[in-house]
């Protein structure tokens, strides 16, 4: 709505200018801006990692070969159809060997599952296979608004790639589908919007929904914790396990809010600790 302005003593139209907006336009300006301020800020560049494919899936994972997934989705570029590069060249498997760090025996059979399962789809250049990504279970650029995913966040990950293990990396990827949309915390209904009905994963759950002995999960989530990338509390006798909200998150905001911000000083200080019980068994 424009506004006008006439003289009180002649009725004459003196001008216009200016603006009025109801209060749901002025919210719905906001919430534009926003999504655009997010956008925009490149430390919040994220693959889309879609749950129901993925929770399909990693029964059928190793730990070794969740991994493998979770460095190439680094490899991954804006709207570029899944297909795999560093820079602007496509990778080969002799570069996939090289990211994984592994042999070439291991390399091609890591390779060889992904494809068994779709999650890496080859392409024929020669002689040789290029790789892309099957965009059912991940895709970096165009977005999905019609299914559930969680944004694994590219900062952040290139982080954990740097200080772990494949093991504790395939972890990260196999809880995926159980991470809560607002609570950054797993459970089994991670898209139940009523907090009082969320149903929160303990040890042994944890355990079958990834299908894993609970030993393991233990080492996993204890290096994770010195890491700053999982957390693990105690509510009500249940144990919650969180994970940072800059490695994984799901609302469209840009994450600068109370809650996550108080989350990551829970984060700073749980790390803290655990780094000082750790340091404390080893002596």
């Amino acid at each position: 709505m424009v506004l006008v302005a006439f003289d009180d003593e002649t009725g004459e139209l003196i001008g216009k200018g200016g603006s009025y907006r109801t209060p749901e336009q002025l919210d719905k300006i906001k919430q534009i801006q926003a999504k655009e301020k997010y956008r925009k800020r490149g430390n919040r560049h994220f693959v889309q990692c879609f749950l129901d494919p993925i929770r399909e899936v990693t029964p059928h994972l190793s730990l070794t070969v969740s991994g493998a997934i979770m460095k190439l989705l680094l490899y991954m570029k804006l709207n570029n159809g899944g297909l795999l590069q560093d820079d602007d060249k496509p990778l080969k498997q002799s570069d996939i060997k090289k990211i994984l760090g592994k042999g070439k025996t291991q390399t091609a059979a890591i390779i060889k599952h992904l494809e068994e399962l779709s999650l890496l789809l080859p392409i024929k250049d020669g002689r040789s296979k290029l790789f892309r990504m099957n965009e059912k279970f991940h895709i970096m650029g165009k977005r999905n608004k019609k299914d559930h995913f969680t944004k694994v966040l590219t900062t952040k990950l290139r982080e954990a790639v740097g200080q772990l293990k494949l093991e504790h990396l395939g972890f990260l990827y196999k809880i995926l589908p159980f991470f809560h949309y607002e609570k950054c915390v797993l459970a089994h209904n991670p898209n139940e919007k009523d907090e009082s009905k969320v149903q929160y994963m303990n040890r042994n759950e944890l355990a079958v929904a990834i299908n894993h002995d609970v030993d393991t999960i233990t080492k996993l989530v204890r290096q994770l914790a010195e890491n700053g990338l999982i957390m693990v509390t105690n509510s009500s006798r249940n144990v919650l396990y969180y994970v940072h909200p800059d490695l994984m998150y799901r609302q469209e905001n840009d994450g600068n809010n109370d809650y996550c911000n108080a989350l990551r000083q829970m984060f700073e200080n749980h790390q803290r600790e655990s780094k000082r019980r750790s340091a404390k068994k080893r002596d």
